[in-house]
């Protein structure tokens, strides 16, 4: 049993391919470091790619399903899109960290419900609209059933994002948003506890809230607390002089290479942060110049100008 997945089908496997390898980032508690890249054009990471991606689930992200389901009984889902984005403009400028408006935050909820099947709890956008006065400073909230397989237990999965040209700083810069998430999770969770219900109208969802999250009196939650990093970085590789075909090799040779060299390194900020109580869901993602197609995709979005 699961809360209902609210990324939209069939446009994450459109977009995003991984890559395989065998490094670990704990031996203690359960998690994963997971690699994937965008389709390759010309001898170019393929970044229109991820502005469709987001442009399709950018209603998903910004609304709660009680939300999206009041403009499907008014007969207005063809508004959403429009809505959502008009939300998003107001909240200030594209690529604005903490407002919900950067790319990362919108990454790490698609890449938890995706490919981690830990559905949105509140999404980054809605943390600092709906629920902004309770000051949350995690980038998502996202909750993970227990399937007795991949999922032991069921947890509460805290989100955070960053998006820098380097891959060390990425790594160093999402942990001090972790290392804030951590001493302010009392208040995170109570801020979930006051508000999650009414985001939801499933019934099945809600019964499953109210099991694990917001018991009724007399009663526990059952739930660990977990972390999911969404990580974007400059490759640093050129296609010069070779095929597409040539250059999606060597993207997935770099970035096994990547992952050797900074798996040990995030093993190591997790025991030096004193989180080794906790899993972690690592999402590496690499693009052509990091810095620059981080805001112009989030331009592009916001402004409506996006071929679907």
């Amino acid at each position: 049993m699961n809360l209902t997945k609210t990324v939209k089908n069939n446009t994450f496997d459109d977009c995003f391919t991984e890559v395989d390898h065998t490094e670990s980032i704990s031996t203690v508690r359960p998690g994963s470091m997971r690699l994937f890249y965008l389709n390759v054009r010309s001898g170019k990471i393929k970044i229109s790619d991820l502005e469709k991606f987001a442009m399709l689930n950018i209603g998903r992200y910004v609304f709660s399903r009680a939300k999206q389901e009041q403009y499907e009984n008014a007969g207005n889902l063809d508004a959403v899109m429009q809505q959502a984005l008009r939300i998003m403009r107001k909240r200030g400028a594209a690529d604005a960290k903490g407002t919900g408006n950067e790319l990362g935050e919108i990454m790490v909820y698609a890449f938890l419900e995706e490919k981690l099947k830990a559905h949105k709890l509140l999404s980054k956008i809605e943390l600092s609209t709906d629920a902004s006065q309770y000051g949350s400073v995690t980038d998502g909230i996202h909750f993970l059933c227990a399937d007795g397989n991949a999922a032991l237990y069921n947890q509460m999965v805290f989100g955070a994002s960053n998006i820098v040209g380097d891959i060390i700083d990425a790594i160093d810069q999402a942990f001090d948003t972790i290392v804030k998430i951590k001493e302010h999770e009392d208040s995170e969770i109570y801020m979930v506890e006051k508000t999650i219900l009414d985001r939801f109208y499933d019934e099945k969802d809600l019964a499953i809230l109210k099991e694990y999250v917001v018991p009724d009196e007399g009663k526990k939650a059952n739930y660990e607390v977990s972390y999911g990093v969404f990580l974007g970085y400059t490759l640093g590789l050129q296609a010069a002089g070779h095929t597409d075909d040539e250059y999606r090799e060597m993207i997935q040779e770099k970035m096994e290479l990547d992952a050797q060299q900074h798996a040990a390194y995030i093993a190591k900020k997790i025991k030096d942060n004193g989180l080794e109580n906790h899993a972690f869901y690592f999402y590496l993602l690499p693009l052509n110049d990091a810095e620059s197609e981080k805001k112009s995709v989030m331009e592009h979005v916001l402004e409506g100008d996006v071929d679907l």
